[in-house]
């Protein structure tokens, strides 16, 4: 795991506002459909993130790929849309770590 990556990516106040959007969310705007059946996942859409942050969708892209190369998004393509989702397990990884690296432990 690169912390420094990681950090990095945080420190952009709009990549932080993301991932805590995608921590919290709730219901999906574009619910999946299998087998004529209504999913709707936790996790957001790119254009609930456009529409939240009123940025277009090659600014959202870029800072979804920052959050996406550290590790702490997963995103799947659903249409012409990516849907995002938060990685609990690489969050509180880096967290165990920073409390490694620190000695706060």
């Amino acid at each position: 795991m690169d912390n420094v990556k990681i950090s990095q990516a945080l420190s952009d106040p709009i990549r932080y506002k993301i991932l805590m959007m995608l921590v919290r969310s709730e219901n999906a705007c574009c619910p999946v459909i299998s087998n004529n059946a209504v999913e709707s996942p936790v996790g957001l859409c790119n254009c609930e993130i456009m529409n939240e942050l009123s940025m277009i969708q090659s600014r959202v892209s870029y800072h979804m790929k920052e959050l996406v190369e550290t590790g702490l998004v997963n995103e799947e393509p659903r249409g012409k849309w990516k849907y995002y989702f938060a990685n609990s397990k690489k969050m509180l990884d880096y967290v165990d770590q920073l409390k490694l690296d620190f000695n706060l432990e």
